[in-house]
């Protein structure tokens, strides 16, 4: 079994900025882990474990997608959760990354891969919120009158390989897909 998803990659510059931004918020009594840059990625559908027969099938399905490139702009700071659980940046696009995982989808349920049954949002995760402090709140907050992390060309939907370690993920790229 594999543990995989699907995504689309912003620039390095992006990446960068998005991993400084995290960094930032570190130096409280709460406790977070910061998206190391190489591994940032929006997420257009985790898939979980696979087997490894089911790879090739999930990437000839993936040669079925039909979009062109397009612009992202990532530029705002919001949270999931209640206390915040994730930190993240939203992605400006005019639909163009939901439209993405929405073709996704539709390609995966001729595998017989049902749709994820959470709404999707596309978004960048900054850091993760392991323990909350009230004393993080103003930092996330001088995140948000950040001027935008970048804007950067989507080209490529990508499947990942993904390993889980004691020091955190390893993101493998098994197949690519050009927009």
């Amino acid at each position: 079994m594999v543990r995989t998803f699907i995504a689309v990659e912003p620039s390095d510059e992006i990446k960068a900025a998005l991993a400084a931004a995290g960094y930032s918020l570190q130096g409280t009594p709460a406790r977070i882990t910061a998206v190391q840059a190489p591994l940032m990625h929006i997420t257009l559908r985790f898939l979980g474990e696979i087997s490894e027969s089911q790879i090739s099938k999930i990437t000839a399905a993936l040669q079925g997608i039909r979009a062109p490139p397009y612009q992202i702009t990532v530029s705002g700071v919001g949270v999931f959760g209640r206390p915040p659980r994730v930190i993240k940046a939203d992605i400006a696009d005019g639909g163009a990354t939901a439209d993405l995982a929405r073709q996704i989808d539709a390609l995966l349920l001729s595998l017989g891969i049902s749709k994820d049954s959470k709404p999707f949002s596309p978004h960048l995760t900054i850091a993760r919120v392991r323990e909350f402090s009230p004393v993080l709140l103003p930092k996330i907050t001088a995140l948000k009158s950040q001027p935008p992390f970048g804007t950067c060309t989507i080209g490529e939907v990508v499947l990942k390989k993904s390993t889980l370690t004691p020091s955190g993920p390893i993101y493998e790229t098994i197949a690519g897909v050009k927009l």
